[in-house]
């Protein structure tokens, strides 16, 4: 299971700094994200691997690397393929908006 992080929690490190993948299809990216969030859709890293993260300018093997979704799953599963050091954000941008976090 991969480590995760609560909504407001995954805010802050982001706001610090911290890479923050979302890997949902471009559509729903486009629909709702966080700032400064950078789209790697699932379905590409199912097909690419790691190499879909170098081709958006993300290191996939970077430290603390945040992984959002919709609601949990599609990350989690992202999270899985990246290793130990990749973190779930919990229940996603479902709760991140429930949350009063910022959209863009």
């Amino acid at each position: 299971m991969p480590q995760s992080v609560p909504v407001k929690e995954a805010a802050e490190r982001h706001q610090n700094g911290a890479t923050l993948v979302d890997v949902r299809e471009p559509d729903e990216f486009e629909a709702v994200s966080a700032p400064g969030a950078v789209n790697v859709p699932l379905s590409l890293i199912q097909k690419s691997g790691k190499k879909a993260f170098v081709k958006a300018g993300v290191d996939p093997d970077m430290d603390g690397l945040l992984v959002i979704c919709r609601s949990g799953g599609r990350s989690a599963m992202a999270c899985q393929m990246l290793g130990a050091h990749a973190i779930n954000v919990d229940g996603g941008m479902l709760a991140w908006v429930t949350a009063g976090l910022p959209t863009r």
